[in-house]
């Protein structure tokens, strides 16, 4: 179930049978995009090969059996190249930019879109490449009011799975460098992790952000700009302080985004042990990812949700 086509340190798959099937609901959907999903989809089954020596108890909460159950084919494959991760996949919650895309699309569907010398002034074509109008700045963007109600309604979410059926916490949470996974994170965990003492310590990864194109909602602030703004999150070694991956006029390409993300995965394969990871990130970012896990591609709508089961295998040669 991986793609056979990308190389790296690790081959990545995803494993069925765990989870609802997101692109079918997707498809189901009325916008075509996926939601987060009750108990985030999470199927009701048994896990074979749980002994006692787990602590494996059938009257567990279902998440409680999960999380023994990846520890046991951890511990189970520890000598033969292959781990498994829970990675809760995040897309940050609606940002300026969003807003100002869909005010853009009404106004051109309604034929109300100004035009000059025949090119409509849309998104794509004239807004995206600006900072911002005479009324919002969308460098960089920052959450709306929308965005973070649903970033708080996540983590009310969290709370209560984690009370009613004993939902594991990540034991490392990543997030993208831009302001709305940034706050996103901040937003959702902060309350959670109040709750079973422990601090807010994200990592922030350069390779987690969006696609690099040429809109300013893709540029990041500097890194001295997130270390004053959060103070208690860890920046990646070799972060530099200026964003040089962006480009007025250059965008990435989706394979080499694919390539990206494929390295970021590498990297946390490599050198980050827990079993339970989350990755605050963007739309096309998962879409990197889903093709990384060779999972069908869907698409996620803001403040969403998404746990995937994951498993790698060290590639032929590797020394990781």
């Amino acid at each position: 179930m991986g793609n056979s086509h990308i190389s790296g340190t690790y081959k990545f798959s995803f494993v069925p049978g765990f989870f609802e099937d997101y692109a079918e609901i997707a498809k189901t959907s009325l916008d075509g995009k996926l939601s987060t999903q009750p108990a985030l989809g999470i199927l009701s089954r048994d896990y074979d090969g749980i002994g006692s020596n787990l602590g494996y108890n059938k009257e567990d909460p279902q998440w409680a059996r999960f999380e023994k159950y990846i520890q046991y084919l951890n511990q189970r494959h520890i000598d033969d190249g292959i781990s498994y991760k829970l990675m809760y996949v995040i897309r940050h919650g609606r940002g300026i930019h969003n807003v100002k895309m869909d005010e853009l699309k009404q106004s051109e569907e309604a034929g109300q879109l100004e035009i000059v010398n025949g090119i409509p002034l849309n998104w794509k074509n004239y807004w995206s490449h600006k900072d911002g109008d005479d009324k919002v700045i969308w460098a960089d963007a920052q959450l709306v009011d929308e965005g973070i109600a649903e970033a708080q309604a996540l983590s009310k979410l969290w709370l209560d799975e984690a009370q009613k059926d004993a939902l594991p916490l990540p034991g490392t949470i990543y997030t993208s460098p831009l302001a709305r996974c940034l706050d996103t994170t901040k937003l959702i965990y902060t309350p959670v992790l109040t709750m079973h003492g422990r601090r807010l310590e994200p990592i922030v990864k350069e390779n987690l952000r969006e696609r690099i194109t040429d809109h300013t909602c893709d540029r990041r602030s500097s890194r001295s700009w997130i270390k004053q703004n959060y103070p208690d999150y860890i920046i990646e070694e070799g972060f530099s302080e200026l964003d040089t991956s962006w480009k007025a006029n250059t965008s990435e390409s989706l394979e080499q985004h694919i390539n990206r993300t494929q390295i970021l995965l590498d990297d946390i394969f490599a050198h980050d042990t827990s079993p339970i990871i989350s990755l605050t990130t963007h739309s096309y970012t998962i879409t990197a990812l889903l093709a990384v896990l060779g999972y069908p591609k869907f698409m996620v709508n803001e403040g969403t949700i998404v746990a995937l089961f994951v498993k790698a295998e060290k590639a032929a040669g590797t020394s990781a």
